[in-house]
């Protein structure tokens, strides 16, 4: 009697073994059909977003090629620009000569005769400075590298632009300076150039006179030049653009925006660098910085 019972308690548990097994191999299919599920919809997001980081890809490239054409545009439109600035700098030079050289061939008097050839050398001037602004722009010449002290670089362009200066209205030059001598191994033409521009920069910005304050020492082991003035400033907008060749916020014919590009080339070619400062409508500082000559 407990034999035949003992059997029948393991037939139950055999039964209830073989039904537990069975739902573990249904549980497990399930989980597999999951999983595989899972699987393939991975799949189909990695292949939909293989699609989408193609077509980004794809746009970016196009984004390019319309930068591209858009840098193209506006080298054409910088180029436009700038023959028109100095067709308008050209004509008005050319009328006057061709007028006075009319006036001459009328005129019998001497004394009008060399007032007349006056204006025609000083118009046939204007002509040269502007194809000469070009040139220096288009064709920078190697360095002609000498020692020299930045404190006579400064007092010898200063007296230079002293009478350049007088035709601005209440304008006037301040130089500061530090004790010691500032050497520099430098194209002393090239930096005088570059300082010339600034200084006429700043004349330019004051129309009701001021001071153009030039400083010369040194810092963080460089030799530097700034050239600060009273004007209203530079505009956010604009002040990531002022080294651009060909722009200007002067009106038209009276500059081929060449003057700051050129003076950062320049200072380029000595191994130097150019920035400003500036507050609207408190006037803009600019700093030329040159490697100082080494000593033994």
């Amino acid at each position: 009697m407990a034999t035949r019972k003992t059997k029948a308690q393991a037939t139950d548990r055999t039964r209830d073994l073989e039904i537990a097994l069975e739902e573990e191999r249904s549980l497990s299919s399930a989980r597999n059909t999951l999983l595989e599920t899972n699987i393939k919809e991975l799949n189909d997001v990695y292949v939909a977003l293989n699609e989408k980081l193609k077509a980004l890809r794809d746009r970016e490239e196009r984004i390019k090629g319309f930068e591209a054409q858009l840098v193209r545009a506006n080298k054409l439109s910088s180029l436009g620009e700038l023959a028109g600035s100095i067709a308008h700098e050209i004509k008005n030079p050319l009328i006057a000569i061709q007028g006075f050289a009319k006036r001459i061939l009328r005129t019998e008097g001497i004394g009008k005769v060399g007032r007349y050839a006056a204006l025609i050398d000083q118009e046939a001037g204007r002509l040269s400075n502007v194809l000469a602004r070009l040139l220096d722009f288009s064709r920078m010449d190697e360095p002609k590298s000498e020692e020299c002290d930045l404190h006579d670089v400064v007092d010898d362009t200063v007296l230079f632009m002293e009478h350049h200066l007088t035709r601005f209205k209440n304008v006037s030059v301040e130089v500061r300076r530090s004790q010691e001598p500032v050497m520099v191994r430098i194209d002393r033409i090239h930096i005088q150039q570059a300082l010339i521009n600034l200084i006429n920069n700043a004349a330019q910005s004051m129309p009701d006179g001021g001071i153009i304050r030039i400083s010369s020492g040194t810092q963080d082991g460089l030799g530097f030049i700034t050239v600060a003035d009273e004007g209203s400033g530079i505009d956010e907008e604009i002040l990531g653009r002022i080294f651009e060749p060909f722009f200007t916020t002067k009106p038209k014919g009276e500059g081929t925006g060449l003057g700051l590009s050129l003076s950062k080339r320049l200072l380029e070619a000595n191994n130097g660098s150019i920035d400003v400062e500036t507050t609207p409508g408190q006037g803009s500082t600019f700093r030329m910085l040159l490697p100082l000559t080494k000593t033994a």
